[in-house]
């Protein structure tokens, strides 16, 4: 039987020594698997063989995520046109997306090789940036899309249309649209709603709206938004997708988010259960989830 390929990609910051790459390579072997590691991590643990981002994806049976969400986004957004499932290993602090603690990998690794395992397919987010009769950015995002002022700008206002019908305007820092994988992320913080990840809708919260009345609205997954700056708006605006990629925007600008024509898939376990892990991370910090 073909042995399974292991993508390790690992946040430097989170994992300074490389104690836990190893502690992970020394369990993917152990269980009869084949770590792939990046050239320079290969190279600084005296691996012969290292490969290129293009050729772990290519070769990858799974993507190894090792750090926080921010890192497992970046993971799967390079992934994303590849359809390699991908499981996040929390190095960092709260970790909605990678769900796997340091003292649960051995663990984590066991099941994967024994096939004890489920892939959760995610809804993404296509956006595009239409200046004049031409996209002059398109991207996608797995968490959000946030448009908001820059900087030291004033007041935004924003205006959005759902299906070209005007919803209303928002003056503010800005706005996020959200997937429900993102719900617990920028979204929460701005005061909008919690939804489990697996379903598909998209998400609209306000930031700071300078209004009383502004709330988060949910929109069908089939629909398009449009956001437009207000003509009169003369400072610098941004918009950013995951908080990872970003393209200034200004007065006249459209921004058109829909649903993308793919997906993700992120490596889960049947124990987990995500109402369990919202407890535990956000209204009881210290406590510990029930496996």
């Amino acid at each position: 039987m073909e042995q399974k390929g292991i993508g390790l990609f690992v946040n430097r910051k989170k994992d300074k020594e490389l104690e836990i790459t190893r502690k992970l390579i020394d369990c993917i072997l152990k269980y009869g698997m084949t770590p792939l590691l990046p050239k320079p991590i290969a190279q600084d643990l005296g691996f012969s063989e290292g490969y290129t981002e293009e050729d772990m994806m290519n070769r990858s049976s799974f993507l190894f995520s090792l750090g926080g969400d921010g890192t497992l986004l970046n993971v799967a957004r390079t992934s994303y046109s590849h359809d390699v499932p991908v499981l996040g290993i929390n190095l960092g602090t709260v970790g909605f997306l990678a769900e796997v603690e340091i003292n649960e990998i051995e663990k984590a690794i066991e099941r994967l090789a024994c096939g004890k395992y489920k892939t959760e397919e995610r809804m993404v987010l296509k956006a595009s940036v239409v200046r004049g009769d031409y996209a002059v950015f398109n991207s996608i995002a797995i968490n959000d899309v946030v448009v908001n002022r820059d900087g030291l700008s004033r007041i935004i206002r924003l205006r959005i249309f759902v299906d070209d019908q005007f919803i209303d305007s928002f003056p503010g820092d800005g706005v996020i649209v959200s997937t429900p994988s993102g719900s617990t992320a920028y979204n929460l913080s701005a005061g909008g709603p919690i939804v489990q990840p697996d379903m598909e809708m998209m998400i609209t919260t306000p930031i700071c709206p300078h209004i009383l009345y502004s709330r988060s609205f949910i929109t069908s997954p089939d629909r398009k938004l449009r956001i437009t700056i207000n003509g009169d708006y003369t400072d610098s605006a941004i918009v950013t997708m995951d908080g990872q990629e970003g393209f200034r925007i200004a007065a006249g600008d459209e921004i058109l988010i829909t649903r993308a024509n793919k997906k993700i898939r992120i490596v889960s376990f049947d124990d987990i259960n995500f109402f369990d892990v919202l407890r535990a991370k956000i209204h009881q910090p210290t406590m510990k989830i029930n496996t």
